[in-house]
């Protein structure tokens, strides 16, 4: 208690006194005792201790007052901050194009010697900083091969905040804090919500750039189909009864089928390359221009196998081959010669019985020795059904994993060699559809029917 203090107690206490020796003594008692100097004196006291547990409580109220508003007021600092880095961030689909005004907020906020973004964009470390910021790039290299944790170093006046998802996108680096010996709680939260606001960005962007490059893929796979349907048949020769179509697993496939009149005489052909996808489809376009180049130059169908052979050995890997069935229909002596270069057999139906035309040869591109391939002829009448085709048919499969068949695809071709080429291919593709139902193709589809 100070001197004025005591002094205005003293007053009052006289005060009080004058008061109780004019109106009270004598005459008033308190609860059946008659009020003294010394009653006054303990109500005076007791009044005294509460005026003091008063004012130490005012004191403490304005405190916690002061407290919270700087609280609410640091809240509503990082607020403003949050919403300002939110507002940068939304003037662009790519975050890289205004992080750099992030780092700027942050260096406003939290005021450093050294503070730097660093992002691992492709492989490479990208710096966005105000100054050179050479000490926190060495951390940033060591911070890089830890396990990206929050750093608040309190000794070493450091702030390292990681921007990770599923992956690490990269870090926030504050070192040597200008208006304070060390970075605050308040200081980590400002940054660690940037990082997170960042991470959404870089995230988003990244998905982003997937989707763009997915959809140019995906376009220049469509033009890409578009070319390869383009190299098969578009009309069959009208005086032979021939129908042929090919659906590949994927964008495009490395299957292949023709069927074109060569010299009075039905020339076609069924090759499958190995393996799938675009590598398979360049293989297949180098096929086709092969076999087209010497076709009519060759003096028959051996001579035309073994040259074939020479040239895709000479221009593919030793990894790759591609199977093949090139065969000739000739109707004037009613006769069907082929090669089967390591491919499923030929489907043949006369009578209503059915058998399968074979050959020894071994898959074109696989070995280059002359004289490879050998014909073989059948002889053929009216209502005769060849039916040439590639695995993906036989091996089709449907949800419980059981494979069409080579036995059910006999089946077929016995029971519709009736119908047209054309009729016989759109119901075989409609029986084979029904059959692998809600099951993904797993290979490409060709078949090529000829009637005699």
């Amino acid at each position: 208690m100070n001197l004025q203090e005591s002094e205005e107690l003293k007053k009052l206490y006289t005060l009080i006194s004058k008061y109780y020796a004019k109106n009270v003594e004598g005459k008033n008692s308190l609860n059946g005792k008659k009020i003294t100097v010394e009653i006054i004196a303990n109500m005076f006291e007791e009044l005294t201790n509460n005026l003091q547990k008063y004012k130490r409580d005012l004191e403490d109220t304005s405190l916690a007052l002061e407290a919270n508003l700087e609280e609410i007021s640091n809240t509503y600092d990082l607020l403003s901050s949050l919403l300002e880095i939110t507002d940068v961030l939304s003037k662009s689909i790519n975050p890289f194009e205004v992080v750099m005004e992030v780092v700027k907020i942050i260096s406003k906020n939290v005021p450093s010697e050294e503070m730097a973004l660093f992002v691992v964009d492709e492989g490479k470390i990208r710096k966005f900083s105000e100054n050179e910021a050479k000490h926190a790039r060495s951390f940033f290299n060591a911070y890089m091969l830890s396990d990206h944790k929050v750093v608040l170093d309190e000794k070493n006046s450091l702030l390292a905040v990681p921007i990770e998802a599923n992956e690490f996108y990269g870090a926030f680096v504050c070192l040597g804090k200008k208006n304070g010996p060390f970075y605050t709680a308040a200081d980590r939260k400002l940054v660690e919500s940037a990082a997170k606001q960042l991470k959404v960005a870089f995230s988003n962007y990244r998905y982003f750039k997937m989707e763009v490059k997915r959809a140019t893929i995906q376009r220049e796979l469509s033009i890409a189909y578009d070319i390869q349907q383009s190299l098969f048949p578009k009309i069959f020769p009208k005086e032979f009864s021939v129908a042929g179509i090919s659906i590949p697993a994927h964008d495009v496939g490395g299957d292949y089928y023709d069927a074109f009149e060569l010299n009075g005489k039905l020339f076609m052909t069924v090759a499958d390359v190995s393996g799938k996808g675009i590598p398979a489809a360049i293989i297949m376009s180098s096929f086709r221009s092969y076999l087209k180049g010497i076709v009519r130059s060759s003096r028959n169908l051996e001579e035309l196998s073994n040259n074939l052979n020479h040239l895709i050995s000479s221009d593919i890997s030793e990894d790759r081959f591609v199977t093949a069935v090139i065969g000739v229909f000739d109707p004037k002596s009613q006769t069907f010669e082929y090669v089967n270069a390591g491919h499923d057999p030929i489907i043949y139906v006369s009578g209503g019985k059915s058998s399968f035309l074979d050959s020894d040869g071994i898959p074109f591109g696989i070995m280059d020795k002359p004289k490879m391939y050998r014909t073989k002829t059948i002889d053929v009448k009216a209502g005769d059904v060849l039916v040439i085709y590639t695995d993906g048919i036989a091996e089709a499969r449907n949800l419980k994993k059981e494979e069409y068949g080579l036995e059910r695809l006999t089946g077929f071709v016995r029971k519709f060699n009736k119908l047209s080429p054309q009729e016989m291919l759109e119901m075989l593709m409609e029986d084979v559809a029904n059959f692998s139902l809600g099951a993904e193709q797993h290979d490409d589809i060709t078949a090529l029917i000829a009637k005699v």
